[in-house]
C-alpha cells in the first residue's frame, strides 16, 4: 500500500512540469538482450533494458527517441550535448561527474574473458592474458580497464566496430579472447555454428566495482528535465 500510495505522489510531481519543456534524446548500443537494435529498422530498440527505460518514462511527458550508435559515440554525444541519457552505462570515479545519474535499472552483469575451448591460451588472470590477443570496442568500459592494467592496442588487444566483429574474430581464430557477458556471448553466437558451450570462460572484469546497470542525464540539462526523470525513476523504483 505504502508502494501504490509513494508512486501516485511522484507520480503526480511529474505531470507539473511544462510538457514542452520535455524532449529527450536517449542513446546507446546495441548490446543484447539487454538493448536490442533492429537491423532492418533504426528506430526499433527492445531488449530487456529498454522495456526498462519505457516503463520508466511512461507515466511522463517527455518527448523521447532512443538511438544506438558505437559505444564511443554515444558515450560522445551524452558527455557533450544536454538533454542526453545514456545507458546502460556502469557508474564509474571517473564518469561520475559528467552525469546526473540513475541506478540501479537492471542487476549487476558480470563481464568475463571468453575463449573457444580448442584455444590453449590461459585466460584465467590478468597476467597470463598479457600473451593473448584479445578483442574489444573503441573507449568502451572494458577497453580502458585493459588499458589501465597495462594492455595497448597493437600488443595484445584488438579493436573492432562492433562485438558481432569481435566474435567473429575469436570464431576464425584471428584473436584469442573477447570480453562479454554470459548473457550477450550466447545471444550473439545463435547466428553461428558455435554455442557458449563451445567457449571457455576465464578472467572477471570489474571485480572491486559496481556493475549494475545504470542510465545517466548529461549535464546542462534542461532542469525540468532533471526533475521529471528524478520523480520518474523514484516512483519506478517504488514499484520494483
Amino acid at each position: 500500500m505504502f508502494k501504490y500510495i509513494f508512486s501516485l505522489v511522484f507520480i503526480g510531481l511529474i505531470f507539473e512540469v511544462k510538457a514542452t519543456d520535455l524532449n529527450l534524446e536517449i542513446v546507446s548500443e546495441h548490446w543484447p538482450p539487454f538493448i536490442i537494435q533492429n537491423p532492418e529498422n533504426a528506430e526499433d530498440v527492445s531488449g530487456i533494458v529498454t522495456e526498462k527505460i519505457n516503463a520508466i518514462l511512461a507515466p511522463t511527458e517527455i518527448d523521447y527517441t532512443i538511438s544506438t550508435y558505437p559505444w564511443a559515440r554515444s558515450y560522445h554525444l551524452a558527455t557533450t550535448k544536454p538533454n542526453v541519457l545514456i545507458y546502460s552505462i556502469y557508474k564509474t570515479k571517473k564518469r561520475a561527474p559528467h552525469f546526473t545519474w540513475f541506478c540501479p535499472i537492471h542487476p549487476k552483469t558480470p563481464v568475463n574473458l571468453y575463449k573457444l575451448k580448442s584455444n590453449t591460451t590461459d585466460i584465467t588472470t590478468l597476467t597470463s592474458l598479457k600473451k593473448a590477443i584479445i578483442g574489444v570496442l573503441r573507449n568502451d568500459n572494458s577497453h580502458n580497464y585493459m588499458v589501465n592494467n597495462g594492455f595497448a592496442v597493437g600488443r595484445n588487444l584488438t579493436i573492432s566496430a562492433n562485438e558481432e566483429s569481435n566474435i567473429k574474430n575469436l570464431l576464425n581464430g584471428k584473436i584469442d579472447a573477447v570480453i562479454q557477458s554470459k548473457e550477450a556471448l550466447a545471444y550473439r553466437l545463435k547466428n553461428t555454428e558455435y554455442s557458449i558451450d563451445d567457449l571457455d570462460v576465464g578472467f572477471q572484469l570489474h571485480q572491486n566495482m559496481s556493475t549494475e546497470h545504470c542510465m545517466a542525464l548529461s549535464k546542462n540539462s534542461s532542469p525540468e528535465l532533471v526533475s521529471a526523470l528524478q520523480a520518474a525513476f523514484k516512483a519506478w523504483l517504488a514499484q520494483q
